[in-house]
C-alpha cells in the first residue's frame, strides 16, 4: 500500500468514523472523490486509475475483491464497519496516490479537500500548527 496519503486518510477516517454509518460514509466519500476527479480527468483515465487503485487495495483488503466500478464510481460490497472502514481507507490511499503520481501532484489536494467535506466538521490542523486568528 502506498504511504504518501496514509496519514491524511487515517486522520480523516478517525474523525469521521463515528459521524455516520460506515456504508453511508464510504459511499459519500467515494462519490465526492470520484465526482471531483471526473471534472479534471477523462473518463478513460479516471476508470483506469480507479481500476488500478481497486486492484492494489484488494490485495490488502479482501472485502474489496467484490467491489466494482460502475458508471458513478466505486461500488463497495456490504460489510461490517470494522471491515469496511479500513478497506475504504486503503482504497482512498491508493486512489489519491495514483492521482497524485499521474497529475504531477496537482489534483490530489483537490480530492483531499473534497474528502474533508464528507462527514461534516471542519478540517483539524496537523499537530503543532495553530489556525490563524483574525486580530
Amino acid at each position: 500500500m502506498r504511504e504518501g496519503h496514509r496519514e491524511f486518510v487515517e486522520s480523516w477516517l478517525r474523525r469521521r468514523a463515528g459521524t455516520a454509518s460506515a456504508p453511508l460514509l464510504a459511499a459519500d466519500a467515494l462519490a465526492a472523490v470520484w465526482d471531483r476527479a471526473r471534472r479534471s480527468l477523462s473518463e478513460l483515465a479516471l476508470v483506469a486509475l480507479a481500476r488500478c487503485a481497486l486492484d492494489a487495495a484488494a490485495r490488502d483488503f479482501t472485502v474489496l475483491a467484490d467491489a466494482r466500478l460502475g458508471p458513478h464510481g466505486f461500488e463497495l460490497p456490504e460489510a461490517p464497519a470494522a471491515v469496511l472502514l479500513p478497506a475504504l481507507g486503503g482504497l482512498l490511499i491508493e486512489f489519491l496516490s495514483l492521482v497524485e503520481e499521474t497529475s504531477g501532484a496537482i489534483l490530489a489536494p483537490a480530492l483531499e479537500a473534497e474528502l474533508l467535506r464528507v462527514g461534516g466538521g471542519r478540517r483539524t490542523p496537523p499537530q503543532g500548527i495553530r489556525p490563524l486568528r483574525a486580530e
